[in-house]
């Protein structure tokens, strides 16, 4: 078998190396304009600035110390850039890249298409065209204008794919990711922000604020700064430490918010427990809503278990199994088996009830109820019940 060596700043024309191509800085490649592509049946070995003009086919890439650039496809067993000591080492492929392993120091950039199932670079990737891989590790950033395809990744950079992000079983970011359209990953963490267009994931984990237009999620989402969703998520458990802001018609089992919430109208919950301000659109229906804050409502409230406001709650119509209020309450209607209004609360509208207790100084409107406990200094418009358990100090109309 031959081997050519193509020395520093020479350039030569070929067609076929039966043996190894040798290259060597400054190096210019012509493909022949006779065939489609140079075939090397051996190793290409390159060292320094090296350039190929047109396509490649060969067994491995074996370059070090400068940047590779090969102008058309490249068809490869394996790639393996090195740095030399002098500066970053860079392969550009201005067609497709096909391999079975590449493993780079450096930066990696294709124009068009990229497909290899196992992946290892040591630097930064900028890929135009779709993406196929399997293991895909990337110490810096990586950048894919178009589709990604993978089993298990992981960035110790920024991570951009402009189209569909489809990853088996893993996607691990330190830092932050942007999919234009659909990431669809089991387990995905996220050390910085993060946003796409569709989330289908079991688990997501972002260490900064988050941001989708929909969501599914199997399991739980955490966000440790805000979330939104611009449209309707559906989730078993979303956890988020800032704010968070849902759209119409959201489903979400467990809604655990450190700062302010808001969901859009049509929305269902099991679980709802704010530390901050809880905004709910019209026909929100529950099974408990838990706010340390204030909690407001548009339309009909529904919840067939229990909702507990430490601070105000406002709304049009609200109907609970129990209404626990420590603060303020206005709305036209709050009916519920159990009304409980803490002491010196404020309440503007009716309350129905099976048993109603107003605390001590408290001041209410109209109530309707079985059973009506009143404590002291009490001040209450109309009160119709069966049994009425006022505090002398009370004042209030019987009905």
């Amino acid at each position: 078998m031959e081997k050519i060596v193509v020395k520093d700043d020479e350039q030569i024309e070929l067609s076929i190396v039966d043996g190894d191509l040798e290259a060597h800085d400054g190096a210019i490649i012509n493909v022949s304009s006779k065939v489609d592509k140079l075939v090397i049946n051996g190793n290409l070995i390159s060292k320094g600035d090296v350039e190929i003009y047109g396509s490649l086919e060969v067994e491995e890439i074996i370059h070090k110390n400068g940047y590779l650039e090969i102008t058309g496809d490249v068809l490869a067993k394996r790639i393996r850039i090195r740095n030399g000591g002098r500066g970053g080492s860079k392969l550009i492929v201005g067609g497709n890249l096909t391999a079975e392993e590449t493993a780079v120091d450096g930066g990696v950039e294709v124009e068009k298409d990229f497909k290899c199932p196992k992946v290892e670079i040591m630097g930064s990737c900028a890929v135009y065209g779709n993406t196929d891989v399997e293991t895909y590790d990337v110490s810096g950033s990586a950048k894919h204008e178009l589709n990604l395809n993978a089993t298990d990744v992981e960035i110790s950079g920024s991570f951009k794919v402009g189209e569909d992000a489809i990853i088996k079983n893993d996607l691990e970011i330190s830092g932050s990711a942007k999919i234009g359209g659909t990431l669809d990953c089991p387990e995905v963490e996220v050390g910085g922000s993060f946003s796409c267009t569709n989330l289908i994931t079991n688990s997501t984990d972002v260490s900064g604020s988050a941001r989708t237009t929909t969501a599914q999620v199997g399991s739980k989402l955490d966000v440790s700064g805000s979330y939104k969703c611009e449209e309707s998520i559906i989730a078993a458990k979303v956890s988020v430490s800032g704010s968070c802001n849902v759209g119409d018609e959201s489903k979400i089992e467990k809604l655990s918010v450190s700062g302010s919430a808001k969901a859009g109208d049509s929305s269902k919950f099991v679980d709802i427990k704010t530390s901050g301000s809880l905004g709910l659109g019209k026909d929100t229906i529950a099974e408990n809503i838990n706010v340390s804050g204030s909690c407001s409502s548009s339309g009909f409230l529904k919840l067939s278990e229990k909702l507990q406001v430490s601070g105000s709650l406002t709304g049009d119509e609200i109907e609970a199994e129990e209404i626990s209020v420590s603060g303020n309450l206005r709305c036209e209607i709050a009916k519920a088996d159990l009304i409980k209004i803490s002491r010196d609360s404020r309440v503007r509208g009716k309350l129905f009830g099976g048993t109603v207790i107003i605390g001590d100084g408290a001041r209410v409107e109209d109530i309707t109820a079985d059973v009506v406990e009143l404590g002291k200094n009490v001040r209450a418009g109309v009160v119709e019940a069966g049994t009425i358990d006022a505090d002398p100090s009370a004042k209030y109309t019987k009905g």
